[in-house]
């Protein structure tokens, strides 16, 4: 393919370079143009073998990828052309292209003069191939995440998700934004940039709250477990995930996303969600790990998590003095006899996506025909997996000065007061040892790659309905077993 190169590039510049607020970019005939570049390099980078090439040192000290390791036989020579590329000129105009073209996603709804910005049609396109940049280009994640605002894909993704969790037809879009999260999530660096402050005005019905980038995806997130559509329930797991991954460096959160995490705690402590299925604990053990990296590595600053801790005491110790006998009494007024309604915690595999036999599973959720029951043996396990020392000792320590507050002030107390107390409160020699962090990273596999190019050729099909560009019953998107 000798003009394989220059095809990438052409591509790459006419779909990047574009700028929805232009003049000049305003026809409908440019738009198009743009959605169908960003479809066919969809395509071109769906087949063949990736580069996975291995990051080198350079005689200046600088990170490259050397062209033997990203061209070796039977590689897609679109795949490679992307893993190579290494300068800062050129990781920076593909970032700023992406937020530009992402970022018109909300903007195009919030200008003050009707059709002054075009608006894209593609943002599930895009994403496709921002993922194909993350995935295979570790220089370009690299880049966005250290010398980049990667908030500026953030606000964008939050946005879609929250936009959609309720339309069955955008499930996938929802499935592709919580892949980029997780696999961003995975590095220290993208916690650390989620501290900024989040000021963007969103046309949604989002909470208002006062704080960071992190307090968004938290609360976008919440919102898509409590009102989201059903088949998002097999994602619970990697939203949880996103959250934990990072929570050690969750600086100051907000009295919203306080609230928001701790009703989580609530929802799935539950007896309708923790006798759901013999695994569904794992939720739990999640949301624990979170409070956890928060207690120990974050404690000042995050006196709106504490209080919200010390508020809802009871649901933590319900959980700390269960039984069996109340486990099964619990279960048995919710379930009676009949069987169980297996939910996410239920999947072993928090990213894969297909079956083994690489159908797409939406609905892990449906009714096994096994009735749960907790036992011994699963008591012992759950006792096991939650570690709720950390939060008990801090709920021995704080609660009987909060008590005292309000004795003090005989039941007529500010919450203001209270924060303030606990804002000079400290935990040195009270808490557990501090735990080691654990960041759950996104493990690629060929399940979640066959997901990615069933959903890629699903969208280029839909949107290409008028004149029809394919033959609708000659198309096999996915087999039914």
């Amino acid at each position: 393919a000798p003009n394989a190169v220059c095809l990438f590039y052409s591509l790459l510049n006419t779909i990047l370079s574009y700028d929805p607020t232009s003049i000049a970019f305003s026809s409908e005939a440019h738009v198009r143009l743009v959605e169908l570049s960003t479809q066919v390099l969809c395509v071109l980078l769906d087949c063949g073998m990736p580069g996975s090439p291995e990051i080198v040192t350079n005689g200046d000290g600088e990170a490259v990828v050397e062209f033997e390791s990203a061209s070796q036989a039977g590689f897609n020579i679109f795949r490679t052309v992307l893993a190579r590329m290494d300068t800062t000129k050129e990781m920076t105009f593909i970032f700023h292209g992406f937020s530009r073209l992402l970022q018109n996603v909300y903007q195009s709804k919030t200008s003050y003069l009707p059709n002054s910005a075009a608006k894209l049609e593609c943002f599930q396109e895009l994403l496709v191939l921002l993922w194909k940049f993350l995935e295979e280009n570790p220089l370009f994640m690299n880049h966005v995440l250290c010398h980049c605002n990667v908030n500026e894909f953030i606000v964008p993704i939050c946005f879609l998700m929250y936009q959609s969790r309720r339309d069955p037809a955008q499930i996938g879009l929802v499935h592709i934004c919580t892949f980029v999260l997780l696999k961003l999530s995975g590095e220290r660096s993208f916690g650390v940039a989620l501290n900024k402050p989040f000021t963007a005005k969103l046309p949604t019905d989002l909470p208002l709250f006062s704080g960071g980038h992190a307090d968004l995806v938290a609360i976008t997130l919440h919102k898509l477990v409590v009102n989201g559509a059903y088949k998002l329930v097999p994602l619970y797991s990697c939203f949880l995930t996103i959250i934990c991954n990072i929570s050690p460096y969750w600086r100051s959160m907000s009295l919203v996303a306080a609230v928001k995490l701790v009703n989580l705690f609530e929802l799935f402590s539950s007896p309708k969600f923790l006798y759901s299925g013999e695994h569904a604990h794992r939720h739990l053990a999640l949301l624990l790990e979170v409070f956890n990296n928060i207690i120990q590595y974050q404690f000042t600053g995050n006196q709106h998590l504490i209080y919200a801790i010390i508020r809802r005491k009871d649901s933590f110790g319900r959980l700390a003095s269960l039984t069996l006998q109340k486990a099964q009494d619990q279960c048995h007024k919710v379930y009676g006899e009949h069987t169980t309604v297996q939910y996410d915690g239920d999947s072993k595999n928090p990213v894969s996506m297909v079956d083994g036999n690489g159908n797409e599973v939406d609905d892990r959720s449906e009714v096994t025909g096994v009735p749960f029951t907790p036992t011994e043996d699963w008591l012992a396990e759950v006792k096991a997996s939650l570690p709720l020392e950390t939060v008990t000792r801090l709920l021995q320590h704080l609660v009987p000065v909060v008590d005292d507050i309000v004795a003090r002030k005989q039941g007529v107390v500010d919450e203001n007061e209270i924060l303030e107390v606990l804002k000079d409160v400290t935990m040195v020699g009270l808490l557990p040892v501090p735990h080691a962090i654990v960041i759950r990273k996104y493990q690629p596999n060929q399940y979640t790659a066959l997901w990615f190019t069933a959903f890629m050729w699903g969208v280029i099909f839909l949107r290409n309905q008028s004149l029809p560009m394919f033959d609708g019953q000659a198309i096999e998107l996915f087999q039914v077993s």
